[in-house]
């Protein structure tokens, strides 16, 4: 595949999708190009809504229960 950087030395991946990671790296004869591996799913999205009288937060993705108890340890 052969891709052509813009003047603003900007270029397109036809196959890449938004927001995924990408490692560049120079070498003597040019680059080299990785697609890195997403570690975490990113931060969650967080709507609060009223139930029974009380705010409540609701996440887009599940709560990990052990990350909770690991930072609730280092908490002051």
């Amino acid at each position: 595949m052969t891709v052509i950087a813009d003047n603003e030395k900007r270029v397109v991946l036809p196959d890449a999708q938004p927001g995924e990671c990408f490692d560049v790296q120079v070498c003597d004869n040019g680059f080299v190009l990785r697609k890195l591996k997403s570690l975490s799913p990113g931060p969650a999205k967080v709507n609060f809504i009223k139930r029974d009288g009380f705010t409540v937060a609701m996440a887009d993705q599940p709560i990990d229960e052990q990350a909770l108890r690991e930072a609730l340890a280092n908490f002051p």
